[in-house]
């Protein structure tokens, strides 16, 4: 059997060997609030991590979703406390965040590396900035114009990163404190991270295929071992 043909069937099992893993977001926007009844009051964005975690040289930039532009640039700082489990939170009050349809917010590190760009009322497709390029992600609840005074929309769930929690309709608003429906969760305490083994008995089978042509030798179809159920 020719090398090379052999050589692929190594490169199968070793790909195949791998597993799939769920990359996590330790710090992320957390709450927001954009809308509500009458004149916008307490409009903030709200950023969640890990305690002692520092912000400064991080940014929020706010686009309009209407020409994918950015609008304004908040500028953050501050440390996270230990508030639950390791984590804290820290708010960022902006009077003037556009009501949606849709309208989004990327989350910026201090390298100018992009870790969320996220939109409500809509997708945005960003044509400049830091989010050029990029699709933001929905996070399908909004805040329509009869939202009450002192309503936001935040995550809840039980976890340690963004992508353990789940966006909910307008509750009392949090901001600087952890969210009524949300439990941080220490390493420790947190499920691991998701991971897709390949089964052991294709494996096995695949070994079984490679052992005889690695040694040179050929063998018909008909001989191949079968695929265990």
């Amino acid at each position: 059997m020719p090398k090379l043909f052999r050589f692929s069937f190594l490169y199968i099992i070793i790909g195949l060997s791998l597993v799939v893993t769920v990359n996590a977001t330790p710090v992320f926007i957390n709450e927001i609030h954009y809308d509500n009844a009458g004149s916008d009051l307490n409009e903030g964005v709200e950023i969640a991590g890990p305690a002692n975690t520092d912000l400064s040289g991080w940014q929020l930039v706010l686009y309009n979703g209407g020409n994918g532009q950015p609008y304004s640039t908040i500028s953050l700082a501050g440390i996270f406390s230990d508030l639950m489990s390791g984590f804290g939170v820290l708010s960022f009050a902006y009077s003037g965040i556009q009501n949606g349809s849709p309208d989004g917010v990327a989350l910026v590190d201090s390298t100018n590396q992009l870790i969320q760009f996220l939109s409500y009322e809509g997708v945005i497709e960003a044509n400049s900035g830091v989010a050029a390029g990029q699709r933001s992600i929905d996070i399908l609840v909004q805040e329509p114009a009869n939202t009450l005074v002192g309503s936001s929309l935040q995550l809840s769930g039980v976890g340690s990163a963004y992508e353990d929690f789940q966006w909910g309709a307008s509750l009392p608003e949090s901001f600087g404190a952890i969210n009524s429906e949300q439990r941080f969760s220490s390493g420790e305490e947190a499920a691991p991270v998701p991971t897709v083994p390949i089964p052991s008995s294709i494996m096995l089978w695949l070994f079984a295929l490679l052992m005889p042509l690695s040694g040179g030798r050929s063998r018909q179809l008909s001989s191949l071992p079968t695929l265990p159920s």
